[in-house]
């Protein structure tokens, strides 16, 4: 039976490999999965090989994972959510992949593996390929960086069905005024809609309109996918036209609905935030 200790111990056997020190083109993993995939491309020198490494620790252990085998993070990151196996970043364990986001735009740039997990000081210890100038290397890590995490199916697993950075439907959310993705998570839940912990397709015009936006909203300068799903559904609770994108009227008509002085801007932390987080916990909104 596969277990996340089977993967770690391959991961473990890999620490120390530099591309540098590797006297053929590419890298070890390049080249595995350039034969895995018959794209010889990826075994050539001078592509990132931080997903193929997890990727053959993965194979080498009989360890399935959305995404993989996978050479590219958006898409392993796309995955994860569209087989409902995001963990929260406190509730990750040993053996769990987890993206890392270097440029705060919401796009996974890099990939890892746990090895342990520091929540009352908000970090993850992992071991990453492509890492320390082309090395598997083990990192610390900051919450702060980290985008998504997916739990692999490991033998005796359940299906994590939670956000990216969110657990289960009765975890209760921090009132803090911030939306990020468990307050995210928690909307679509109670509002029914499809649940990955992003608000999509946001106008970045609208921005300014939410201060208190955190991780998990997807600002683009050509919104022309109908917006998000959820703040469609959001807006036919508040009352206002539901074309999916969140701006000032949508904030006007959410501080309406929760009794708040109207300006048109979720401040950063807002209250009007903390009171649809509350009402959230309790089930509703």
């Amino acid at each position: 039976m596969a277990t996340p200790d089977d993967v770690l111990n391959v991961e473990r056997g890999e620490l120390g490999y530099s591309r540098w020190n590797d006297d053929q083109a590419g890298t070890k993993y390049g080249r595995w999965y350039a034969d895995r995939t018959g794209e010889s491309y990826y075994g050539t020198s001078g592509v990132p090989f931080c997903a193929m490494f997890q990727s053959y620790c993965l194979d080498h252990a009989g360890v399935s994972a959305p995404g993989m085998p996978g050479a590219y993070c958006p898409w392993i990151l796309d995955a994860g959510r569209n087989e409902n196996r995001m963990i929260y970043n406190e509730d990750a364990q040993p053996g769990d992949l987890v993206l890392f986001d270097w440029g705060g735009d919401g796009n996974p740039d890099h990939i890892g593996m746990v090895e342990e997990n520091h929540p009352s000081e908000g970090y993850l210890s992992t071991i990453e390929g492509n890492t320390n100038n082309g090395q598997v290397a083990r990192r610390t890590r900051s919450y702060s960086c980290v985008v998504g995490i997916i739990r692999p199916y490991y033998d005796g697993s359940s299906n994590a069905g939670n956000s990216g950075s969110g657990s289960t439907s009765d975890r209760q959310l921090d009132v803090d005024g911030w939306w990020g993705p468990a307050t995210t998570t928690k909307l679509q839940q109670v509002l029914g809609t499809p649940v990955d912990g992003v608000v999509s397709q946001q106008p970045s015009c609208n921005r300014s309109a939410v201060l208190a936006a955190g991780d998990g909203w997807e600002w683009v300068d050509n919104a022309d996918d109908g917006g998000s799903t959820c703040i469609r559904a959001l807006q036919g609770v508040i009352g206002c036209d539901q074309d999916g994108y969140f701006g000032p009227d949508s904030a006007n008509h959410l501080e309406a609905h929760f009794g708040i002085d109207q300006d048109g801007v979720l401040d950063g932390p807002s209250n009007t935030v903390m009171a649809m987080q509350r009402e959230l916990n309790e089930g509703r909104i």
